[in-house]
């Protein structure tokens, strides 16, 4: 990066890992606040967080390639939604953020907006804006129910005016966080109402193909249930996978009625199959092995990429198994989903450097629910470490330079501490549910 991005980049991460340290010294405090001043004090938090938004997404063009096809569909889906997926035509997203473009295109077109204006940026990154404010209140809402009243503006605060949250959507023009939102609900759903959950895990699932990821995080839920014999356990499971059929059957119908039997079967196989690379620019085990950039096929070691990646992902999931079957804590619905995000952009391979954004949303809940000081702090390392990745792909892409040197000293440095940090949960999720030979504060967190 130039000398401008780091300063940037620097002063942004210090500011924020600032406030990181701030909440976990105020995260214990038990302080009563009248509800009217919270109120105020969420209102002004996320007003602040919206306005220094936009006022980015008017004044930086983002990743180039990101943006002009984003503006390209939101066209496209804006001159007939129903045939947006036209033979010969490139769309690697499933339905779900397509409507959000139409919505896009149909504004641009009655509000007489220009492409490559300042307002049409805006417009174009405001659904990953207002994802990124939801998601700010959510938090303020799971700090005051499982945590003292007056810290609860923290991590809505941690997450609003979080470097890697406010580059990703506002600077780049990303929608990871349009994906993160509906993760977060049917994380937050799953134990209480398993229709919204279903729900919410089928519209994560309609956005982005990359919420495969977190399929075994139900399935572990429901079998564990079924297991130890819970009440109602199959009525919920029918319940969850009912409305999350229903859902995703009724949001791809209009879409299906010009399309072959078994069309969305075969896009999202083909977006998967994509960049067959052991990893593109995401700063992780593979990378720091060399690897960006090479051939999935390639070997390290006496195996390929691609089959190493394989037997991680294998290794994840039992792991996750083994979390939600021996663990007893409510906090390991949070826990698990954060394992499967961090491990699989950690370890596995085709990862591109923003798929860590979840895990991000997750360790912030996982701290809430656990009062873990670990998870905070896994939680300001992955998002550092998630801003810097994003930061130098998108620095480099300004100069025409999309593809990071394998020996880049920030690809090299980030690559190892993100694989620290994977081990650091490894060994919290072990210790806490596996062993649990940690003390659980779970029951009183849950007040």
């Amino acid at each position: 990066m130039t000398g401008e991005w780091w300063v940037i980049t620097s002063l942004c991460c210090g500011i924020f890992l600032l406030g990181a340290w701030m909440a976990a010294g105020r995260a214990d405090r038990h302080k009563t606040e009248a509800p009217a001043s919270l109120g105020s004090t969420l209102t002004l938090l996320l007003t602040g967080a919206a306005l220094l938004r936009v006022a980015l997404a008017a004044t930086t063009r983002g990743y180039a390639a990101d943006i002009g096809t984003f503006s390209a569909w939101a066209a496209h889906a804006a001159d007939g939604l129903t045939s947006f997926y036209s033979p010969g035509y490139f769309a690697d997203y499933p339905p779900g953020y397509i409507y959000l473009l139409w919505l896009v295109g149909k504004l641009r077109l009655a509000l007489g907006i220009d492409f490559d204006t300042p307002v049409f940026l805006v417009l174009l990154k405001l659904p990953a804006i207002l994802a990124d404010i939801a998601t700010a209140g959510l938090f303020f809402r799971l700090g005051r129910r499982y945590g003292n009243a007056t810290a609860a503006w923290f991590p809505a605060a941690l997450y609003a005016f979080n470097p890697a949250v406010i580059l990703d959507s506002a600077v780049w023009g990303q929608v990871d966080s349009v994906l993160t939102l509906p993760i977060l609900l049917g994380v937050m759903l799953l134990e209480t109402s398993p229709a919204g959950a279903g729900a919410s895990f089928a519209a994560a699932l309609l956005i982005k193909p990359q919420a495969l990821i977190f399929a075994p995080l139900p399935l572990l839920w429901f079998g564990t249930r079924f297991l130890r014999r819970e009440r109602h356990a199959m009525a919920d499971f029918l319940v969850f996978s009912g409305t999350a059929i229903a859902v995703f059957c009724l949001v791809i119908l209009p879409f299906a009625l010009n399309e072959s039997p078994g069309w969305i079967i075969s896009k999202y196989v083909s977006t998967l199959a994509s960049y067959p690379y052991a990893t593109l620019n995401a700063f992780n085990l593979f990378a720091l092995t060399g690897g960006n950039i090479a051939p999935v096929g390639q070997r390290f070691l006496f195996l390929s990429y691609g089959a190493w990646g394989n037997i991680f992902i294998v290794g994840t999931v039992l792991f996750t198994t083994a979390v939600m079957l021996r663990g007893q804590a409510p906090s390991r619905l949070w826990y698990a989903p954060l394992f499967l995000s961090a491990s699989v952009f950690v370890m596995s391979a085709k990862m591109h450097e923003r798929y860590l954004f979840p895990a991000l949303a997750l360790a912030l809940g996982f701290h809430i629910m656990s009062r873990d000081r670990l998870a905070l702090l896994l939680f300001a390392g992955f998002s550092t470490t998630q801003f810097l990745n994003a930061a130098q792909v998108l620095a480099f892409s300004h100069d025409n330079i999309y593809a990071v040197p394998r020996l880049d000293p920030l690809l090299l440095t980030v690559s190892l501490v993100n694989l620290i940090l994977w081990l650091l949960l490894v060994r919290a999720g072990y210790r806490r549910y596996v062993a649990q030979t940690l003390p659980d504060p779970d029951q009183a967190a849950r007040g």
